[in-house]
């Protein structure tokens, strides 16, 4: 079976300092990420929740235009007068079921209308809350992305020894740090 190889000892100071300095953005870069993934994972919920909404307001809507449907097809049957002019009595009973079957039509399209304006506000919430989120994955792939440059300009540094690719790889690193600070502040 093979060994393991050594991991190589940071022997001198600079090698120290830079292995320090990369395992802190090590450990910025891994609390950006989480906060991205949480915040996508997030955004994708109110997503789906939202289409949740706009669907079932969908239905409500397709129901109120049946019933509305249903009023205007009523309203055009007419109960029959006998042919001596005068009421007869089936048709007086016709005439108020059907009333009361416009009424009830009228009433139920009204009801899934005014069931309409909370769905609809809820939908746009769930909405926002999904963009809201998106902007912080957003802005924490924008930290992430100069936080893991950073760590590799800084890896460059101990392979070559030069001080400006450590100063660098720091500066990147702050400006990382401070774009996923702000994703927190969304």
């Amino acid at each position: 079976m093979s060994e393991t190889p050594e991991i190589p000892e940071a022997n001198d100071p600079f090698s120290k300092q830079v292995a320090i300095t990369i395992a802190l953005l090590a450990v910025v870069l891994a609390i950006i990420e989480n906060k991205g993934d949480n915040a996508k994972t997030d955004a994708i919920i109110k997503t789906s929740e939202a289409a949740n909404r706009w669907g079932y307001y969908q239905s409500k809507s397709i129901k109120q235009n049946i019933y509305e449907t249903e009023l205007e097809i009523l309203s055009h049957l007419n109960p029959v007068v006998s042919e001596a002019g005068t009421v007869d009595p089936e048709a007086t009973a016709h005439r108020k079921s059907l009333s009361a079957s416009m009424a009830n039509a009228a009433a139920t399209a009204k009801r899934y209308d005014s069931e309409k304006g909370g769905i609809k506000k809820e939908a746009e919430q769930f909405e926002a809350a999904a963009e809201a989120n998106g902007k912080i994955n957003d802005r924490c792939d924008h930290a992430a992305l100069s936080m893991q440059i950073a760590v590799v300009v800084c890896s460059v540094a101990i392979l070559s020894r030069w001080r400006l690719f450590w100063y660098i790889g720091i500066g990147l690193g702050v400006v990382g740090a401070l774009i996923g600070m702000s994703a927190f502040r969304l």
